[in-house]
């Protein structure tokens, strides 16, 4: 019986690492050697549950092979054969400062776009939208924004359906951008449909043309009415409502492409 669940589980192993390296998204993109170290902490995006579905999060590198690498997630499960295009250096989060916008990764919180709410002994707490509600949470980890259409960077962009959405760079390269969006599929678009997210750092202005986000729509056009609370949250009227309605910073942006 020993026996035979060993063989069991290292097929499960084997079918894995063959999924993991047949993900279609992944084709097509750009030959980029690894240079992080065996141990080092990296942004990465591995394949999950097949399809065009993927996983970003912090990853502990195991071991290197050449343009590749094995990476460990938090409970120690290996993802051989990533990448080097999907593999990114962590920033540093000692250049954040109150109220600046981060990415923050921590338990049940990936990829998280939030604005810095505390800094305790180095811990960096980020206030973010999580749902229909606003949490504050402390990151595991969290760094400054990645400007321009880079890896790791949050930009809005547009799909087949032509309506603008955002996501976050997973990979560049040969004239496309490698997107993962809110509902953690991956997006591939021309980079000329692609630029960077503007959420006004200082804030936005009463009065102020803006563009809201509205999960399965994308963006609509409208204007600041009312800060209901600085930083963080705006009043705006959406130029296709007769209403007002309230968004966190991180689903309004200046421009769209």
């Amino acid at each position: 019986m020993r026996h035979m669940q060993k063989i069991v589980l290292a097929l499960l192993v084997i079918g894995f690492s063959v999924t993991a390296s047949a993900a279609s998204w992944m084709d097509g993109l750009p030959t980029v050697p690894v240079t992080a170290k065996p141990l080092d902490k990296v942004w990465a995006t591995v394949p999950e549950a097949g399809g065009d579905m993927a996983a970003v999060g912090i990853f502990e590198v195991d071991s290197v092979q050449g343009n590749t690498a094995t990476l460990i997630d938090k409970i120690g499960t290996k993802y051989p054969n990533v990448p080097g295009a999907l593999i990114h250096p962590v920033g540093d989060p000692k250049k954040l400062k109150i109220n600046d916008i981060a990415l923050g990764n921590s338990w049940g919180a990936s990829k998280v776009i939030g604005r810095v709410k505390a800094i305790e002994a180095g811990k960096v707490t980020l206030r973010y939208k999580f749902g229909s509600n606003i949490s504050e949470k402390q990151m595991d980890f969290a760094q400054p924004l990645v400007s321009g259409v880079n890896p790791m960077a949050w930009v809005v962009y547009r799909n087949n359906m032509n309506s603008p959405y955002k996501g976050l760079v997973i990979a560049k390269g040969n004239g496309k951008v490698w997107i993962s969006t809110d509902s953690g599929h991956v997006e591939i678009a021309p980079i000329a449909k692609v630029r960077p997210l503007d959420m006004a750092p200082n804030g936005f202005k009463v009065g102020q043309t803006v563009y809201a986000y509205q999960w399965g729509f994308g963006y609509k056009p409208g204007t600041v009415k009312k800060i209901v609370e600085p930083y963080h949250q705006y009043e705006i009227k959406l130029a296709d409502k007769p209403t007002t309605d309230v968004f966190i910073f991180s689903e309004v942006a200046a421009a769209v492409p």
